[in-house]
């Protein structure tokens, strides 16, 4: 008991993420007309306060591994001076959580996905679980979602390479995954 409990000491405790793919079921016609895709996929970080949004066109499962990879890298990118080394992934898709346990064919050894989660693996410990979908983060209202107290200090700042793309960026009417 007591070895258990000088372990859970040293290892930190993970940040909090949140995952999420969804499809819209109600799109302006216009957006509609001109390309814009139904398919969102979310992630947020409660802790510093980040709660992202993006377009994107695939099957639902696809879209949620797309949210996974976007959080990873977005935390390797702009939080790497953070120190993070373990992130906890709730998400409420039945099927995205079992296919790191029970169902792994998503994840099929030499996949896509498999050499990416490798990578990420490599800078993180992953922990999935399984929430409500009414208790995730990531499809919580931009207006509903708390704003940080002034107090916390974050540093999340563009990186060097943003300046050095200058120029008109068009609208993007989404990604395909």
């Amino acid at each position: 008991m007591i070895a258990w409990q000088v372990c859970v000491n040293i290892v930190k405790s993970p940040i909090e993420c949140y995952t999420a793919a969804f499809y819209n079921k109600s799109i302006d016609p216009y957006l509609e007309t001109i390309g814009f895709t139904r398919g969102m996929i979310a992630f947020s970080v409660p802790d510093f306060g980040v709660l992202f949004r993006c377009r994107a066109e695939g099957k639902l499962i696809d879209l949620e591994f797309g949210a996974l990879f976007s959080l990873l890298k977005f935390i390797k990118v702009r939080l790497a001076d953070v120190g993070i080394e373990s992130i906890k992934i709730l998400s409420s898709n039945p099927e995205f959580f079992f296919s790191f346990a029970i169902n792994p064919h998503h994840l099929d050894p030499g996949s896509e996905r498999a050499k990416l989660l490798g990578e990420y693996s490599k800078h993180f410990r992953i922990l999935t679980g399984l929430v409500e979908s009414t208790k995730n983060k990531a499809l919580t209202s931009a207006a509903d979602y708390p704003s940080l107290p002034s107090s916390a200090i974050l540093d999340l700042k563009p990186g060097n390479d943003d300046f050095k793309k200058i120029g008109f960026i068009p609208l993007q009417k989404g990604i395909k995954l």
